[in-house]
């Protein structure tokens, strides 16, 4: 499950006040978590339709969890290291298409830093359990 992606336009907006005007940009930490969309209305924006089955929750995944590679190579890359497992779903049945990277556990809220579409979507029905399997997800600066 590779993902194509993008940096949204609050990251890039902070990370350049951070490089050249000096302002402080505190790291997310451990507090990344990574969701799913069905739908995105503007990627760069962070516009995202999120995912809304029953029992959905982002995932949180750890720094010790995220291998970023070498930084000797043109493209700059993060890959989780382990699988990330949604919950199982209840009810519903979605269409994911995107993988979000948040800064906040909350569905809807904080700030969605990069958003990914997936290679293919995939339907989620009531007792599926959505996986990323360790490497699968690739988060890329060029």
């Amino acid at each position: 499950m590779a993902t194509t992606n993008a940096a949204t336009t609050y990251l890039e907006h902070k990370l350049l006040q951070h490089i050249f005007k000096n302002t402080a940009f505190t790291s997310p930490g451990d507090n990344i978590y990574v969701g799913l969309a069905t739908a995105v209305s503007d990627a760069e924006a962070g516009s995202v339709t999120e995912a809304n089955f029953g029992n959905y929750a982002r995932e949180q995944v750890s720094s010790a969890n995220w291998t970023v590679a070498s930084s000797s190579t043109d493209t700059q890359t993060a890959t989780n290291t382990n699988n990330i497992e949604f919950n199982p779903s209840t009810g519903t049945t979605e269409t994911i298409t995107h993988v979000i990277i948040t800064d906040n556990a909350t569905r809807g809220a904080g700030n969605i830093l990069f958003v990914g579409a997936l290679d293919s979507s995939r339907q989620i029905a009531s007792g599926d359990i959505f996986r990323i399997n360790a490497t699968n997800l690739t988060i890329e600066l060029k």
